[in-house]
């Protein structure tokens, strides 16, 4: 579905988790930011005649169909570029690296495949010319884009902030029932709180963002209410250690993240998540890891 989202602007919405929105600028530039919706919505959107295209980071959901703008310039923050140069900095960016550790008895392949990560469509070349820093300004024509880096959710996560419009895309910080996510070797719930923070002080009149297939007029509660939901999942987890001591793959069954594990990627998602809280709980001294791997509070 395409929707208006401004004067300009376009979201054009998927259903599908693997897939993502994409925002399409029309004016005397064309440019858009993700190039992850389906195919069938890529293609309405003459894709050969696009001249700019920029991704908010490195996931595979946000940058597939990349191949489909051969002629577009495309930019990304220049800490999310090194994963789209090779499958081993891809595997490694993703903490796919963790899998056997995190994942014992499951095989990685047959649970990409669940997931929708064709090893085919990711093992490949990455059209990418240019990086950029973040707080950089973009003219389309009568159209103004700020870029502003947005870290947490990866390392070079930007967010896209449109004056003119008073619209921000936000990417995957993304406010959908399941979010935050900040799971990746280099993802921080630390910066996921600073950078929403940076976002609530813009007072945005809209927001759109990657995976709600709508554009919401009420964003700096619906910001605050998703950065808060860090610090509930922190007291979540420190309760149920003061309780009883759990290992990692223990109190990942407690669903202290997400309420269900439908598939295995889910349940490594959540592991790599209490992990970044484990650490931020032993950093202040509430918890600590004992020598046979349980964790106590």
């Amino acid at each position: 579905m395409i929707l208006p989202a401004g004067e300009n602007l376009y979201l054009v919405t998927s259903d599908n988790f693997t897939f993502c929105n994409s925002l399409l600028i029309e004016d005397e530039e064309r440019g858009i930011i993700e190039t992850g919706t389906e195919k069938h919505l890529i293609e309405k959107l003459a894709p050969s005649s696009m001249q700019t295209v920029w991704y908010t980071h490195h996931h595979f959901d946000h940058v597939r169909h990349n191949e489909y703008f051969p002629g577009a310039h495309i930019s990304i923050h220049e800490l999310d570029y090194p994963p789209l140069t090779g499958f081993e900095l891809f595997f490694h960016y993703n903490s796919f690296d963790l899998w056997d550790e995190l994942m014992p008895g499951i095989d990685y392949e047959e649970a990409s495949i669940q997931a929708g990560l064709s090893k085919e469509e990711v093992v490949r070349s990455w059209h990418i010319d240019n990086t950029f820093k973040g707080e950089e300004r973009v003219s389309f024509g009568k159209t103004e884009m700020e870029i502003l880096h947005t870290p947490g959710h990866s390392a070079g996560h930007c967010s896209f902030w449109f004056p003119r419009q008073e619209l921000l895309f936000s990417g995957d910080i993304c406010l959908t029932r399941v979010g935050p996510w900040y799971g990746e070797v280099y993802a921080s719930p630390d910066e996921m709180i600073r950078s929403i923070d940076h976002l609530i002080e813009l007072k945005p009149t809209y927001i759109a963002t990657s995976h709600i297939p709508q554009v919401c007029n009420n964003p700096v509660e619906r910001l605050q209410e998703y950065r808060d939901r860090i610090f509930k999942r922190e007291e979540r987890i420190y309760y149920q250690l003061k309780k009883q001591p759990y290992d990692l793959h223990s109190l990942a069954q407690l669903g202290l993240i997400y309420k269900a594990h439908p598939i295995p990627f889910v349940l490594f998602w959540e592991k790599l998540i209490l992990l970044k809280h484990l650490a931020r709980l032993q950093k202040e001294g509430l918890v600590e890891k004992e020598e046979n791997g349980y964790y106590r509070a």
